[in-house]
């Protein structure tokens, strides 16, 4: 790359900074849920994490070869970079991952056949809300394996955001035999374990299948000649895949770190985790960890709205 006068780019990103006394809310979250789990012997598979991710029709990689002191570098796209929607992912300690939640920004559901394995949803912010939070606790939480009859207690973490901590949701949360953990503002990074091991292997998933689609897929054109954006089913089928793909040791592990449980439980299987972190198949893996766009350093501060 020095002889071709050639030099790694990238999008610059501000990380998230921790409150000054993040280390006792640190301990007093980590406490409760250890005492919660040890007072109603809550096993690692009644331990659910849900997080929203929010995600845009295209996926570009944020790091690419250019020459040195370009100073402009073009990325091939379908120009809708930036219209968003929201994936709702939730999984369990014991590596058992949640059907995801799409939720797009519309009025309407779109008219299309979506892939099985996927709830569809929409309103006009394309964001979780009060409303939206009630229908993932209905349709997902309720449905996960032994809790449609609340006969076992259980832990749900999320993250502080408002429409988590209505008091309709703590209703609807406590009448399931569960206890809300609520992660303290800014924590997420050391906390959730969504956020610490899992999100990142499954956007890297997700934007290989972009890629792919990119370089390799149907597409069709405006009268203008502008590619147009894969489908509504299209990706949700890619986000059906790319979760599927997520190993369960990966998830196991991400509690690990979080501290969330402090051992391995006996189904999970350690010989896949190693392969989340990259792109499958495509790059040398220190070409590709160099290439590999990590927007989890990112603060969300909302979606822009589209024209």
């Amino acid at each position: 790359m020095k002889r071709r006068n050639l030099s790694i780019r990238t999008r610059t990103t501000v990380s998230q900074q921790l409150p000054k006394d993040y280390e006792e809310k640190l301990a007093t979250f980590c406490a409760y849920c250890k005492n919660k789990i040890t007072e109603k012997k809550i096993r690692p598979e009644h331990i659910t994490n849900m997080d929203e991710v929010p995600l845009t029709f295209d996926i570009p990689v944020n790091r690419t070869v250019e020459k040195t002191g370009t100073r402009t570098v073009s990325i091939r796209t379908t120009g809708n970079e930036k219209s968003s929607f929201t994936v709702v992912l939730g999984c369990q300690a014991n590596g058992q991952k949640l059907p995801p939640m799409v939720i797009f920004k519309r009025k309407t559901l779109p008219k299309e056949k979506f892939p099985a394995g996927v709830i569809i949803r929409a309103n006009p912010k394309g964001w979780m809300d009060e409303e939206n939070m009630r229908e993932w606790l209905r349709e997902i939480y309720v449905n996960r394996p032994d809790g449609f009859f609340h006969k076992y207690p259980s832990l749900l973490i999320c993250d502080s955001m408002r429409a988590h901590l209505t008091d309709a949701v703590k209703n609807q949360v406590k009448q399931t035999n569960s206890e809300l953990a609520v992660i303290p503002g800014g924590l997420t990074k050391e906390l959730q374990p969504l956020d610490i091991g899992v999100n990142r292997a499954f956007k890297a998933k997700l934007r290989a299948a972009w890629e792919q689609w990119m370089t390799e897929g149907e597409h069709t054109f405006t009268k203008t000649g502008r590619q147009r954006r894969a489908t509504y089913a299209t990706i949700c089928q890619w986000i059906v895949d790319a979760w599927a793909k997520v190993s369960v040791s990966t998830v196991v592990r991400a509690f690990m770190k979080a501290g969330i449980i402090t051992e391995l439980p006996g189904n999970s299987n350690d010989t896949d985790s190693d392969n989340d972190e990259r792109d499958p198949g495509m790059l040398d893996a220190v070409i590709a960890q160099l290439l590999n766009s990590d927007t989890e350093d990112e603060e969300f501060e909302g979606f822009v709205d589209e024209e």
